[in-house]
């Protein structure tokens, strides 16, 4: 298995209408000896975002990687996100992420799916729970569909920063995972920072069943123009 490109647990940050946004996110990791790499491999995701309305966001993403000295482009989503409120004081927030993904992975598998994804989140003071019951939906010859489901709980140190914890079960299509410990999942230590309309997520994560990634380092930063 490889740690996916978008490691993210989406919430309610979108490009303001008729704005900009742009997103870089890098990360790296120790594939299984069986995929005899020579390297760690390190990824990187590039999107670009615009608002379309003042509850809609469109964007589209790359997907880039290098390992054993080798660097690759495997694939790239588009994305349409609607988040109804931007109500920060609120206690419920919520909204929804519709993608279409091709992706070539580092075991050369190609895999083109559609991915949905409701965003749910609870904000109690300074504590705030977010979860993505997110539903991935192969649109290759034999379609398929699996739930891969991720969650984040984090603490407001101040109104700019925050750590916490995230948790993702990345089930994309593999009939040969049936029981839990032949998924990968995969915890995340994380601290998220806010300047302006800038973001900065740095988590570092350990697989927590037999076929996760031992070790993945994240870093996402998200910045918005006018």
């Amino acid at each position: 298995m490889a740690a996916p490109f978008e490691i993210k647990v989406h919430d309610e940050l979108i490009a303001e209408y008729q704005d900009s946004a742009y997103e870089v996110e890098t990360n790296l990791f120790q594939a299984p000896a069986s995929q005899g790499l020579k390297t760690d491999v390190f990824q990187t995701r590039l999107e670009y975002g615009y608002g379309i309305a003042r509850d809609s966001e469109v964007g589209a993403n790359i997907y880039l990687s290098n390992y054993n000295g080798v660097s690759y482009v495997n694939g790239g989503k588009i994305s349409y996100m609607y988040i109804p409120t931007h109500d920060e004081e609120g206690l419920w927030h919520y909204g929804v992420k519709n993608e279409i993904n091709y992706i070539k992975d580092v075991g050369g598998t190609e895999t083109t799916f559609y991915e949905f994804t409701p965003i749910l989140a609870l904000q109690l003071q300074d504590w705030r729970f977010t979860i993505n019951p997110s539903l991935d939906v192969t649109l290759n010859n034999n379609i398929s569909a699996v739930f891969s489901p991720s969650a984040k709980v984090a603490y407001g140190l101040t109104h700019a920063l925050d750590v916490g914890m995230e948790y993702y079960s990345d089930n994309l299509p593999n009939k040969s995972l049936y029981s839990v410990n032949q998924q990968p999942h995969t915890a995340y230590l994380v601290m998220d920072a806010k300047y302006g309309k800038s973001a900065l997520n740095m988590g570092v994560g350990k697989g927590v069943t037999t076929n996760s990634d031992n070790w993945v380092i994240k870093l996402i930063a998200s910045v918005s123009f006018d």
